[in-house]
């Protein structure tokens, strides 16, 4: 499963966003993967596309390819995780997105994210220590 994280979701929503094109490109190569997201990630990207012709293109978007939603079984559990993720690293100012892509893909150890953070990369790290596989380098 590929969690995709909010600026993918973004940057196909909107074709003049900077990463549109890569977005494309990348979507090519996952969109034989079943994609995931939640609603955290949603939530952002809808902050972001504030016009209604970009939020009707996410829309259309997550039916078409389709995204399905997360299933979380212990969404409480998930929340103290995400908290104690967040004050693990709160010199870096994590966002509750990050926190949650973060648990998530420690839940389901073969998630990978789609992102294009890169403190992904270079930073943060599931609750157990390990990597964060990605899905796009």
């Amino acid at each position: 499963m590929i969690l995709v994280d909010t600026a993918p979701l973004v940057a196909l929503s909107d074709p003049r966003d900077a990463l549109h094109s890569r977005a494309v490109r990348d979507l090519d190569r996952l969109a034989r993967h079943p994609l995931a997201t939640c609603s955290v990630v949603l939530a952002e990207a809808c902050f972001l596309l504030d016009h209604p012709v970009q939020r009707e293109r996410l829309r259309r978007l997550l039916a078409e390819l389709p995204v399905r939603p997360v299933a979380v079984a212990e969404e409480a559990s998930v929340w103290e995780d995400a908290f104690r993720w967040m004050g693990r690293y709160a010199e870096h100012e994590p966002d509750w997105a990050d926190a949650y892509l973060a648990v998530l893909s420690g839940k389901d150890t073969r998630a990978r994210v789609w992102t294009y953070d890169g403190e992904f990369r270079t930073t943060w790290r599931r609750l157990d220590g390990g990597r964060i596989p990605l899905a796009v380098r």
